[in-house]
């Protein structure tokens, strides 16, 4: 049966679409299956119905993405559940005074959510490498690898979760390079040298480039998913001992940060770190009414 499809957790993007009554944009649907993919194994987790789902099953669910997701993946979640609801022609257990009410909590909870995510810089890379240069831990080579790659190549969580081993080269005199999106782009000589400890260190012969490892030492074969990246920052905040509160984002505006300062136009930063507008970098550099513009621009073009 169709519905025993929507009840496990291997929904394809295919048969979502084939079932929602409006047509939405391949990124859409990609979040949508994955949202609701999460909500499925939420539910199994704590054997409960998904389809059609209490609402308290709705509820503790939000709660629970609360502790670690932002406001718009919460409500995107949210309009996810309904969707798929409305498909099987259920009542949308979203719309309940109980989940509206747990909603406006959360929104209260995370009212800081839009302000700008704090940048890590220069000066603090260091820091992080004068602490952790010398460990033998494979957790602290890794991360320390994940801050600077971030940072030098304004990677966004996403490109770091989907580095393949693959993705990384070495040409004759060792120097390394990142495949993205068809492009090359070379390291320093400082984040070379941490990516091959990495490599060498974590022993990675194939898959995925980042992994998690367990307290025993063990890499995972599996990638780190955003959560993880997102404590790999939380760490750099606790090591460095600073009031502000780092993301999966600090590398990304520190370096648009940065480049900024030593010259470089918005749309050579734009260009280095692969933004189809120039709407993100005006933001993190202090541009907001700029920003604003060109991200309604960009939205008049996509309509």
């Amino acid at each position: 049966m169709v519905k025993d499809i929507f009840l496990s957790t291997e929904l394809d993007i295919g048969t979502l679409e084939a079932h929602l009554s409006k047509r939405y944009s391949h990124n859409s649907l990609l979040s949508f299956k994955n949202d609701w993919n999460n909500f499925v194994l939420f539910c199994q987790l704590h054997h409960v119905v998904a389809l059609p789902a209490s609402t308290t099953a709705i509820r503790i669910f939000i709660e629970k993405q609360a502790k670690e997701k932002k406001l718009a993946s919460i409500k995107r979640s949210l309009v996810s559940i309904s969707n798929i609801h409305t498909a099987f022609d259920f009542k949308d257990p979203t719309k309940t005074a109980q989940v509206k009410v747990a909603l406006g909590k959360i929104r209260l909870d995370k009212k800081d959510d839009n302000k700008q995510t704090e940048g890590i810089t220069v000066q603090m890379l260091d820091k992080l490498e004068a602490l952790l240069f010398h460990s033998i831990e494979l957790k602290d080579i890794r991360d320390l690898c994940i801050w600077h790659l971030m940072f030098e190549l304004l990677l966004k969580r996403g490109e770091l979760r989907d580095l393949q081993l693959d993705d990384v080269c070495f040409d004759e005199s060792n120097n390394g390079m990142i495949k993205l999106q068809q492009c090359y782009y070379p390291l320093s000589e400082s984040t070379n040298h941490l990516l091959s400890n990495w490599i060498d260190a974590s022993q990675i012969r194939n898959g995925y480039l980042f992994r998690a490892i367990d307290r025993h030492q063990n890499v995972s074969d599996k990638h780190l998913n955003d959560s993880s990246i997102y404590r790999v920052f939380r760490r750099a905040n606790e090591l460095l001992n600073l009031d502000i509160q780092f993301s999966g984002l600090s590398a990304r505006v520190g370096a648009t940060k940065e480049l900024a300062k030593s010259g470089y136009s918005i749309h050579e930063i734009q260009e280095m770190g692969r933004w189809v507008s120039p709407a993100m970098p005006n933001q993190y550099i202090g541009n907001i009414e700029r920003s604003e513009r060109q991200k309604s621009r960009f939205k008049t073009k996509k309509a």
